[in-house]
């Protein structure tokens, strides 16, 4: 009688070859491995955060709650396409904050709008004459980063601070984005993100949770332990030299803020996250407009990482600590494609018997990790609740995954769409994200 479990492993290397087996073991164990080093700093995170985020936040809210000093120049950038249904809401917010008059302008780039856009900035600025309208025509170059720097070559303040045309900054935000740049070290700071929709649907609510974790979590514990906070590109300002200093805004990027944030590091410069900065912005109420967000996101952060992956390796200026976790932040959205790609091939391997291959030995070791790893999100989602106060919103916790799933698809539709672009020469447009509030 013939024990077929014996043999199946043995057979199913004969048939595809030692070379190509051990290629597909190297998939899954690098897999594997990026996925549990992903969720240890997940976990180690949310440690940071529960053990002593609150306390060290207090204090330096009661910093930026200081009123008298001499404050910098201020240029708001608010670049716009198509944005008629919540630009006036967004121009009402940015007359409010409370800044001296004399000290701040607010740039809207009108970036080719075929809409209502344009009129509805120029109407504000007639009524407010910190407010300057910029129009890009048709032929200008397309893009956030080319709009963002049009914008920014017209302004010559000490500071630039940007928000989305979407957000509702509240009158004491801008201050406190400000303050930071007290230190010469600072060259960047960066608000929380909170959805202003959050109960519209099940989708907004997972998208509430995630945006608790990212910004709750994992940017206030990089801050906390001096690691790599990231710019995000909005509701955060930057210093004019700073920005001069690494080369300025750079066309092609989809998610220029990280390269930013990155080509900052490089450069010396500090990077101030303020997790008491909150504004509140529109998420994705429809399932078909977050896979297209989170395919930008990895487009962008997955240029990113072949750019500067080496550079945060090599780096002489970064500790171990911050090159782990720059390194991690860079590998984020190649994760998903990794995750999946290991697990087509993990799974006939699995079926037909790897007992006696290294997969095989090391499996037995990963899987209980692995299965704890799964948790490390839910975990830092009940983290940020407890941390916020409000441990009402992990009702809808359970289903996490579902929005998770979206992410990791669109995550490699994102892969496949810049590896495709690299090699037709096809550059990426302007994918702006829908908007839901009313007019």
């Amino acid at each position: 009688m013939v024990d077929i479990s014996d043999s199946s492993s043995g057979s199913i290397e004969r048939v595809i070859g030692p070379p190509i087996m051990i290629v597909l073991e190297s998939v899954v164990l690098l897999a594997i491995l990026m996925g549990l080093c992903l969720a240890a700093r997940q976990y180690a995170l949310a440690w940071r955060v529960a053990t002593g985020a609150i306390g060290e936040c207090r204090l330096q809210l009661e910093h930026c709650a200081e009123k008298d000093r001499d404050w910098p120049t201020v240029s708001i950038l608010v670049p716009v396409h198509n944005e008629e249904r919540v630009l006036e809401g967004c121009l009402s917010a940015m007359t409010a904050l409370d800044y001296p008059a004399d000290k701040l302008t607010i740039v809207v780039i009108n970036d080719r709008s075929t809409d209502r856009s344009g009129a509805i900035a120029d109407a504000f600025a007639a009524r407010d004459a910190r407010i300057k309208v910029l129009h890009r025509d048709r032929m200008a170059r397309p893009g956030k980063a080319a709009a963002i720097a049009d914008g920014t070559a017209i302004t010559s303040s000490e500071i630039l601070v940007l928000f989305d045309a979407d957000y509702l900054p509240p009158p004491g935000l801008l201050k406190e984005l400000v303050t930071p740049f007290e230190d010469e070290k600072v060259g960047a700071t960066m608000g929380r993100v909170v959805p202003a929709n959050s109960d519209a649907n099940v989708l907004t609510r997972l998208l509430d949770l995630e945006r608790r974790a990212g910004y709750g979590v994992d940017q206030t514990g990089r801050a906390l332990w001096n690691l790599l906070p990231q710019f995000g590109g909005t509701v955060g300002g930057i210093r004019r030299s700073a920005l001069e200093a690494v080369g300025g805004w750079r066309m092609g990027h989809l998610a220029e803020d990280t390269d930013l944030t990155f080509r900052l590091v490089f450069g010396g410069w500090r990077i101030a996250y303020l997790s008491h900065a909150r504004c509140h912005e529109e998420v994705p109420e429809e399932y078909a407009s977050r896979f297209r967000q989170v395919r930008r996101w990895s487009y962008g952060h997955n240029q990113c990482l072949f750019e500067h992956l080496g550079s945060v390796l090599r780096s002489p200026q970064l500790s171990f600590a911050q090159k782990l976790d720059g390194a991690l932040i860079l590998i984020f959205y190649l994760f998903p494609a990794c995750a999946l790609l290991s697990t087509v091939v993990a799974v006939p391997l699995l079926a037909f018997g790897i007992d006696d291959t290294c997969l095989g030995v090391l499996w037995d070791f990963f899987e209980p990790l692995l299965a704890f790893a799964v948790l490390a999100p839910y975990t830092q989602v009940m983290v940020a609740a407890r941390a916020d106060g409000q441990r009402h919103v992990i009702r809808v916790l359970p289903l996490l995954f579902t929005s998770a799933s979206l992410s990791v698809l669109a995550s490699v539709a994102g892969l496949a769409l810049l590896a495709r672009n690299s090699l037709t020469g096809l550059t990426p447009e302007w994918d702006k994200t829908r908007r839901y509030r009313a007019a």
